[in-house]
């Protein structure tokens, strides 16, 4: 659908507040402390440093936790890493995973709002040799067992990577006692791919989701030695990296890998209903487009660049999104949901103005946004969007409520169903200046407060700083105790389906009815086929 088109290319774009230059939170090779920190892991001696700014911290960048997967590795499962000898340096990330400049020109855009300059933001190095993860940890004992938080970054599943700014990790793992992890994944073309070659392949499709898979697999196995606990994994992703997690929850491969997550901005994954012959069907045209209509093999021998090009620009709108595969992915997350419910403790929530950004105040637009939505649904989604003061906000509350806020309870729900604890927030903090009336609330405005790491060109208070302790303490204490309030509870209230409460993030921190929400229990079954309430 074309909605959801704009969606693989819009919607689900990771944090917004980037900054790629400031020096603030720039973390010494070195190390503050008399000796660099060293773990064994893997069957590997790793070197890492102390983070500048939390000399408490230890950070350990780019760790391998799979194979390169390139040349012949390309379109397969990722493979163990080898071993290296010797002590092996961790004071640098890696390579990004394979992608052009849309993310960083995306920042460029929208930063602007917020008057940075262009050249605050920076391109980073590329490579299909990416699978690589980042360690910031508060404890180097074994025997610490501190609460792991696994982050998964979001940007259209065609872009982003482990190390933008706002995913270091050293205030979140100082503050709240945890051990903070970063993974890689491949993206677009390489990490979503299927073809007719792949066929009796053990795994044919869904590699970037077998790399999330590859990387919980290595630190069940290598955490402990960072002083983190191997079976308190907590996943946390924001967009495409929350509705990436919004396929693991269900898949046969990641059970047993973690054990509680949360969903930031995601859940629109409710609406897509993608299956193997259709993957097959994108490589085949990549293949006929190309000259001597390469076969797999063939395709394998290009270069990352001519692959990247050619499925630009000839097969522009594939969706980059995993697919219904029958190992992987079993069903369609509606139908998963609905069948299963979330077998895990989850925290979940969206912005208050997610989709405001993308949209302008053409009434025209606000017909064909809902153009994309089933027939039967559309004339009370039109009703509620007439409650809004102007066309602009009103297809923002129209396409917000059907890909983030509905899918937020539903998803709730289903873990409460599946016999787990389920929190629900609504982030509604809008940032002082003319980039906040820009923007608003906007899509991925709450990942620097999670992370406490604030772009030096981002306007802030007093109030910011105090949601950021408060939201890094929520996120912390769910990881730790399954509960944002800590084992003792508090005033953010478990999701209850029959009498709900959500948490308002904002300048007001409290409990508050849920938005929207009969509305959304009476349009679920046409919004998400397979549906049932």
């Amino acid at each position: 659908m074309a909605m959801m088109q704009r969606r693989g290319a819009l919607l689900a774009a990771a944090s917004l507040c980037l900054s790629f230059t400031s020096g603030l939170h720039a973390e010494s090779t070195t190390g503050a402390m008399q000796h660099a920190p060293r773990v064994e892991a893997n069957g590997e001696s790793l070197q890492g440093a102390y983070a500048e700014s939390s000399p408490t911290v230890a950070v350990f960048k780019g760790i391998p936790f799979a194979a390169p997967p390139v040349g012949d590795l390309r379109w397969r499962e990722p493979l163990p890493p080898r071993p290296r000898a010797g002590t092996r340096q961790a004071t640098a990330f890696a390579p990004a995973c394979y992608q052009d400049v849309y993310l960083t020109d995306w920042y460029r855009r929208v930063g602007a709002a917020f008057g940075a300059p262009a050249s605050a933001f920076v391109d980073p190095a590329v490579s299909e040799d990416c699978l690589y993860l980042n360690v910031w940890t508060p404890q180097l004992d074994g025997k610490a067992k501190l609460p792991v938080m696994v982050w998964i970054y979001g940007g259209s599943n065609r872009s982003g990577w482990s190390f933008e700014p706002n995913y270091h990790g050293q205030y979140l793992a100082r503050r709240g006692n945890v051990v903070v992890v970063t993974i890689a994944y491949r993206v677009g073309i390489f990490g979503f791919f299927g073809h007719p070659d792949l066929r009796g392949a053990e795994y044919p499709t869904n590699f970037a989701l077998l790399d999330q898979v590859a990387a919980l697999r290595w630190l069940r196995a290598n955490i402990a030695a960072f002083g983190g606990d191997p079976d308190n994994l907590t996943l946390f992703g924001e967009s495409a990296g929350a509705s990436n997690i919004g396929y693991l929850v269900n898949s046969p491969l990641a059970r047993g890998l973690f054990r509680r997550a949360v969903s930031q901005s995601g859940g629109f994954q409710m609406q897509e209903r993608l299956d193997l012959p259709g993957a097959e069907a994108v490589g085949s045209a990549l293949s006929a487009r190309l000259a001597g209509e390469p076969d797999l093999a063939a395709l394998r021998r290009l270069s990352s660049r001519e692959i990247w090009d050619a499925a630009l620009r000839h097969v522009p709108e594939h969706p980059y999104a995993p697919v219904v595969d029958g190992k992987v992915v079993l069903a369609g997350p509606t139908k998963a949901y609905a069948l299963e419910g979330i077998p895990y403790d989850l925290l979940i929530g969206s912005n208050e103005d997610e989709w405001y950004m993308y949209v302008d105040a053409d009434p025209q637009g606000l017909a064909k946004d809902l153009a994309d939505i089933a027939p039967t649904v559309r004339p009370q989604l039109e009703a509620r969007a007439a409650q809004e003061p102007d066309v602009r906000t009103a297809r923002d509350k129209a396409v917000t409520l059907v890909n983030m806020v509905c899918p937020s309870y539903l998803m709730a729900g289903a873990a409460r169903k599946a016999g787990h604890n389920a929190w629900v927030y609504h982030f509604t903090r809008v940032r002082p200046g003319p980039g906040g009336v820009a923007l608003r609330s906007y899509h991925g405005a709450e990942i620097h407060y999670v992370f406490g790491t604030p772009d030096d060109w981002l306007a802030g208070d007093a109030t910011d700083a105090a949601l950021t302790d408060r939201m890094m303490d929520s996120w912390t204490n769910f990881a730790r105790h399954g509960n944002p309030n800590g084992h003792r509870g508090g005033e953010w209230p478990l999701f209850e389906p029959t009498a709900p409460r959500v948490m308002e993030l904002g300048d007001r921190v409290a409990p508050m009815a849920p938005a929207d929400y009969e509305l959304c229990r009476n349009l679920a079954g046409d919004l998400y086929p397979g549906w049932q309430n």
